[in-house]
């Protein structure tokens, strides 16, 4: 008879359709970083209000982009950010409407916390909370730096959650979750990542695709900025060369160093440009300064 044990902890649940894709120690390491973001976000926010604000972080997960986005309240306070860096990619912070509607109402200068009213923000309440997930979105780059490059630029606010569209409903997103507290105030800031931005840092081995081999259209973007950025390093011979010309071995048995070889090519005749041995444009012969250089004229169409 097996009879429970306390001190193992609580059981939880485990979904085996849609496993874990962060190890403890990923985990632990994500903890800790993003601890530092709710400090970094709680001084800077305490400063513009001259209050305290008190943003602490309260889970980091992964979950899938449809229940992310069917959890949202509509209407709600979410900007979408452009990983701009990334063809495809964007990011999402979503405000809590008490949050959002008390950030207006301080940053302005107001000083009662008033119940928000139940409408989406105008375009100066919007201009006003984004001073404050334009310092999330710095924050979260800063803190991803050394890992990988994320350049995110303000794209566009959403209030209705299913015009949010930051990916495919089962795709999956690293969503951290920030609890806000000012005086009686409480609520959450929430950052929605696609998986796959950082999975280079989150799943350091591999995934197998095993049930589908179907990739999100982010997942694309990210390969194919992988793929062209593999492409535009490689180094390839590029040659121009004259175009042919014919004499006999006689001749060609008593060249010397210091002889000249006469051809019956123009000045204004074209020079082929072969890139790996291969004719890809043609172009012109001259100078620039002290320096022999073609000039490309025309491209060749491969065969």
């Amino acid at each position: 008879m097996i009879r429970p044990q306390p001190s193992r902890g609580d059981v939880v649940p485990y979904d085996f359709r849609k496993p874990s894709r962060i190890s403890p120690e990923r985990q632990k390491s994500l903890e800790a970083s993003h601890e530092q973001l709710a400090q970094q976000l709680q001084r800077w926010v305490s400063g513009r209000l001259r209050a305290p604000f008190e943003v602490h972080l309260e889970s980091i997960s992964q979950a899938a982009y449809g229940d992310f986005v069917d959890n949202l309240a509509d209407p709600g306070a979410t900007f979408i950010y452009d990983i701009r860096n990334l063809e495809g990619a964007t990011a999402a912070i979503y405000l809590d409407a008490q949050i959002a509607f008390l950030l207006v109402e301080r940053l302005v200068g107001g000083s009662t916390v008033t119940e928000p009213p139940d409408r989406a923000l105008t375009g100066l309440e919007q201009a006003v909370t984004r001073m404050v997930t334009d310092r999330v979105a710095d924050e979260f780059s800063e803190l991803w730096a050394e890992q990988t490059k994320l350049d995110l630029a303000f794209e566009r606010f959403e209030s209705a959650r299913e015009l949010v569209e930051m990916a495919a409903r089962e795709d999956d997103v690293l969503i951290t979750t920030l609890r806000v507290e000012f005086e009686e105030v409480k609520g959450h800031i929430l950052l929605a990542v696609p998986f796959v931005v950082l999975e280079e840092f989150l799943s350091p081995t591999p995934r197998r695709h095993v049930a589908s081999t179907r990739r999100s259209p982010a997942e694309e973007a990210v390969e194919k900025g992988k793929v062209e950025g593999l492409v535009r390093r490689a180094q390839v011979t590029v040659s121009a060369t004259f175009p042919t010309t014919r004499m006999t071995l006689g001749a060609l048995s008593e060249l010397k160093p210091g002889d000249l070889l006469m051809t019956e090519v123009g000045p204004d005749d074209p020079v082929e440009v072969r890139v790996s041995h291969t004719v890809r444009f043609r172009g012109r012969q001259g100078k620039l300064g002290p320096n022999l250089g073609v000039q490309i004229t025309e491209a060749v169409q491969a065969e």
